[in-house]
């Protein structure tokens, strides 16, 4: 075992001497050496290609063998990949932290590209609202339900029929005054 861990490391270090780094980190992380890799891709490689190995690693930390997505949502920070955060997050029930996280990325500018992004910030939106209601926090949830904008009129509809309303009917008020303006 310790003649393959030096030839191992001399493998590493000669594909980086040839410039061939990239092929270092696909390397590393055959043999399970993800840290390294990761390390390795930071230091040497482009931009792109670094990018590609820390994704390769996140991929990784979210397979059911390793299963550590908290350590993957840092990774995908680093990386920019916002909305691969916000889908992580809602998908581990985290629907607080994926609502204000989402919020966040709005009010910054930072971009959340996808496919349909009204319906994936909507259903996080609409799913934190559910939760506010179950722990019995109705204004929030009406606050939280009417940024979900149309996946959210089903809840508030819900949420109308509930009483003590009075409050819960001027939160959307100024939520829809805050958005118009």
């Amino acid at each position: 075992m310790q003649l393959f861990r030096v030839c191992f490391n001399e493998g590493v270090q000669l594909l980086c001497l040839i410039d061939k780094a990239a092929d270092a980190c696909r390397y590393l992380q055959t043999y399970g050496e993800w840290n390294r890799a990761a390390w390795l891709a930071k230091v040497r490689l482009n931009p792109a290609e670094s990018s590609d190995v820390l994704k390769r690693w996140a991929e990784h930390l979210c397979s059911p063998q390793v299963n550590q997505k908290s350590k993957a949502i840092l990774v995908l920070l680093s990386l920019g990949c916002f909305h691969k955060v916000g889908e992580m997050l809602h998908s581990m029930r985290y629907f607080d932290r994926a609502a204000l996280f989402i919020e966040a990325c709005l009010k910054y500018g930072s971009s959340l590209t996808t496919a349909s992004p009204h319906k994936f910030i909507g259903a996080a939106f609409v799913d934190y609202a559910k939760m506010l209601r179950s722990i019995g926090l109705k204004q929030g949830a009406v606050l939280w339900a009417s940024r979900a904008g149309e996946a959210g009129k089903e809840l508030l509809d819900e949420l109308s029929q509930t009483e003590g309303m009075g409050l819960e009917r001027e939160c959307v008020k100024k939520n829809l005054n805050k958005e118009d303006a």
